[in-house]
């Protein structure tokens, strides 16, 4: 708008390069930005999100290891505890990181909205 409004552009019948060059040069560093800060909170999300699922992982691991009784691995078959155990360690691993990408954009998007 104030580009493409700006009386000063045409000087002459000709393009005023300077002003143009300007007006580019702000609009790809701001491109530029956009691109290294998207770049980088997601690669803080992911960086982050591997750390809590091998933590959470541990701690999955140390609880089923840990189990009060031994009764429960009599009782309960072998491959119910890994499907389980699989399920859990699959939302860690895909569903969580996406769902904190998702939040984080809308929570950004509602910020640039409002400032």
């Amino acid at each position: 708008a104030e580009w493409s409004n700006n009386k000063d552009m045409v000087v002459n019948g000709t393009v005023n390069t300077q002003l143009r060059d300007m007006y580019l040069g702000v609009y790809g560093g701001l491109g530029i930005g956009q691109v290294v800060s998207v770049s980088v909170s997601s690669l803080a999300l992911y960086l982050g999100s591997l750390a809590a699922a091998r933590a959470l992982h541990c701690g999955l691991l140390a609880g089923v290891l840990h189990a009060p009784s031994i009764g429960f691995f009599d009782c309960t078959p072998v491959g119910r505890i890994l499907n389980r155990f699989n399920k859990d360690v699959d939302v860690l691993d895909n569903v969580l990181p996406m769902t904190l990408r998702g939040w984080t954009s809308c929570f950004f998007s509602v910020l640039g909205t409002l400032f």
